[in-house]
Order: C-alpha cells, then sequence, then structure tokens
C-alpha cells in the first residue's frame, strides 16, 4: 500500500460528519474543487477516512444482499429511469434498506438530513413559494 501524499494537506483540524470527531487535517482526503488563479482550489471530504472505509465496507455488504435494478429501471423516489450510478439507499443508523435511487435523489435525502422534518420543511418552502 503506497503511502499518501501529504505535502498538499492545509495544516489543521477538520471535525468528522460521521463520527463527530475532531482529527488532525491527515486524518481526512482533499480533493481538487476548481481551478483558481493560484491553481485549484483544495476541499476536505468531510468524513475522516477511518469513517470513509468503514462505510465503504458497509456499502460493499450491502449490495452483496441486494442487487442493483437493470439500468433503465424506474427510480423507486422520481420514477425516473436510472442508466447510471444506481444507489443504495438505507436508514445510517439502523442500517434498514429502503430502496434503489438514482443518485441525484440519494443526494438530495442526504442533503436534507435524511429525515422526514426536513423534507417537510422543504415542502411547506415550496409551497410557501408558489
Amino acid at each position: 500500500m503506497s503511502k499518501r501524499d501529504l505535502t498538499n494537506i492545509p495544516p489543521g483540524q477538520t471535525m468528522c460528519s460521521v463520527c463527530c470527531q475532531t482529527k488532525d487535517n491527515t486524518e481526512f482526503s482533499f480533493y481538487k474543487e476548481r481551478k483558481t488563479a493560484n491553481g485549484y482550489r483544495l476541499m476536505v471530504n468531510t468524513n475522516c477516512l477511518a469513517c470513509q472505509k468503514k462505510i465503504r465496507d458497509e456499502l460493499t455488504e450491502l449490495k452483496k444482499l441486494h442487487t442493483a435494478p437493470p439500468y433503465g429501471n424506474a427510480c423507486d423516489l422520481c420514477g425516473k429511469p436510472v442508466f447510471k450510478n444506481w444507489q443504495l439507499d438505507h436508514d445510517h443508523n439502523t442500517g434498514k434498506i429502503r430502496g434503489w435511487l438514482c443518485k441525484q435523489c440519494n443526494t438530495g435525502l442526504g442533503n436534507l438530513g435524511d429525515n422526514l422534518q426536513s423534507l417537510q420543511k422543504a415542502v411547506d418552502y415550496l409551497k410557501k413559494c408558489e
């Protein structure tokens, strides 16, 4: 296994969004987001490397038990056909499988906190703005 290049990681600490521990930035992965006048802006993955591995291992096991539908089938949430990037939606607290979603729907649920209260606030907001 090769060592990670730690020369470009900014000094400091970041709180992991999974385990909620504040850790040194060397325990996170960084990626280039967009080009700036001075090169690329470096962004931190908010999940620490240990939590990333745990999540990746959990999803690998879940996907062994639950086969993705064929491409072209409908997303369980929006109903649009999915031609790439099936996402296995599951409750992160219980591990219970909810269904197979397109990437946009799965990301949307995650960004809204994966809970009914946040989704209801979004619905209420959209109704108010009609």
